[in-house]
């Protein structure tokens, strides 16, 4: 295996500020002063609104879980075991509903502890917010042994929906049965964001030595042709895509999340790290676990910091994107990966090195102001909705402000991903949805300001950050 070091010239460059090496590579090295600020202490110790983060320290590695201490358990579950309802279930999420109610009844109680007996449970797992924080962990010799699994994607109908799976939310506590009712009321589909195997909105929720899988098409590959991964149709008739989002886990605004010896297995849009409200970041930690998928498959709004890790990109289709960050442009920090191996499944598609990093999410846009689109007459303005009717669309700043941060430091990165270029656009110039990989917050001036947006002016922002804010860079990565 050939590695090649990758930050070895810019280790020189003035303290606080980032080398500005992007040129025909597109891969911006950090300074090595800089690179301290994406520590996990520094990371993790901001949260809340966009801006206006309050200071809130948090050392994900002190817990007892990360430490592998030994629990006591509030409730087990075993699927193979007799239920009483009170300590002891057969699924998972009537488990979950146990501790929710007691947690109701008793909130100034500690940690609840459910305990999860090896097996495969296939069900979904819902976990409210709640006066009291949810640890589930799994007893067997490795996450591999405890698996909670399901197989919706995006575009299964809602009645499909409730026949299947309505029968598990009946008589549970109101908080859980309301996250089933909200995706019950979606038409004619769930959705990406209905589609997950575990969702949780529990702040200070922990799993352990679990899996948490969404086999949706993992009996038959993800390999069917998709014009998302190409120009589809004409602009003014876009052609109907097919749908493969399929998420296993959904952290929906759950600050201090964390995540010990977990596998989180699926292909697209595996991982999900959504903001409860728009500019409102929460934290979430990975350690020591395993995230495979193909397209976009660890994606979101939030900030999320991924320590000695596996990141797994599977080949089944032509094209793969580890990460789709849509950050808030004054959010501090997106995702962080650290001392993580970005490795493949060795499939002919990754052999080929054309996979990437990430690509910067362009969240709910309808049309794009950043190149010409071959309609004529075709305008995409600023406006107060995100719209397209051909040939004239506007945007939100809103949906222009999800500008992505990602960065990949002290990490071991395959020859599956583009050596020159391991940060994507989202999509082709000329197609509906493009936008141009931003690096820095420089970027993201100049790119308004030469599609006629005046940051200041028409967007009320401040003058241009200076030094430059990071948006996507590598520090000291070694490359196969």
């Amino acid at each position: 295996m050939i590695r090649a070091l990758l930050a070895v010239a810019v280790l020189a460059a003035a303290a606080g500020a980032m080398a500005q090496d992007t040129g025909a590579a597109g891969r911006p090295q950090l300074a090595a002063a800089d690179a301290k600020r994406f520590a996990i202490a520094e990371v993790l110790k901001t949260t809340g609104r966009a801006g206006a983060e309050k200071t809130d320290p948090w050392n994900p590695l002190a817990d007892p879980l990360a430490r592998n201490a030994a629990f006591q358990a509030d409730y087990t579950v075993d699927a193979a075991g007799r239920a009483d309802g009170v300590k002891t279930f057969v699924s998972v999420q009537q488990a979950v509903n146990r501790a929710i109610v007691d947690a109701a009844a008793r909130p100034r109680g500690g940690r609840q502890y459910i305990l999860v007996k090896p097996g495969t449970y296939r069900e979904l797992v819902y976990v409210p917010a709640s006066a009291r924080p949810i640890t589930l962990y799994g007893e067997g010799a490795g996450a591999a042994d405890t698996v909670i699994s399901s197989g919706l994607d995006a575009a299964v109908p809602v009645a499909d929906y409730v026949k299947r799976h309505g029968p598990q939310f009946v008589r549970l506590d109101p908080s859980i049965v309301e996250m089933h009712a909200q995706i019950a009321a979606r038409a004619p589909t769930i959705s990406t964001s209905g589609s997950m195997t575990l969702w949780t909105r529990n702040h200070g929720f922990q799993v352990r030595n679990l899996t948490i899988e969404n086999a949706y098409n993992k009996a038959t590959g993800n390999a069917r042709d998709e014009c998302g991964e190409r120009v589809c149709g004409t602009p003014d008739k876009p052609q109907e895509r097919v749908s493969h989002q399929a998420v296993a886990l959904l952290v929906e605004g759950a600050d201090k999340a964390q995540f010990e010896n977990v596998r989180l297995i699926g292909f697209q849009d595996t991982l999900y790290l959504k903001s409860a409200e728009t500019r409102v970041t929460s934290r979430s930690f990975f350690h020591k676990s395993y995230i495979e998928g193909d397209v976009d498959f660890i994606f979101g709004d939030t900030t999320a910091y991924f320590y000695r890790s596996e990141v797994k990109s599977l080949g089944d289709r032509t094209m793969s994107y580890v990460g789709a960050p849509n950050t808030n442009w004054r959010t501090k920090y997106g995702f962080v990966f650290n001392e993580v191996n970005f490795t493949s499944d060795g499939s002919p598609n990754a052999l080929a090195g054309k996979f990437y990093l990430a690509r910067q999410w362009f969240h709910n846009s309808r049309c794009s102001p950043y190149a010409p689109v071959a309609v004529e007459g075709y305008a995409c303005t600023l406006g107060a909705e995100s719209v397209y009717k051909a040939p004239r669309g506007t945007i939100t700043p809103t949906v222009l402000e999800t500008v992505g941060k990602m960065v990949v430091i002290n990490s071991r990165i395959g020859a599956h991903i583009d050596r020159d270029k391991p940060w994507s656009d989202w999509n082709q110039p000329g197609t509906l949805a493009y936008r141009p990989a931003q690096f820095s917050s420089d970027d993201f001036f100049k790119n308004l300001k030469n599609a006629g947006i005046d940051p200041v002016n028409h967007l009320g922002y401040r003058k241009q950050p200076l030094p430059a804010e990071v948006y996507l860079a590598e520090f000291n990565n070694a490359q196969e």
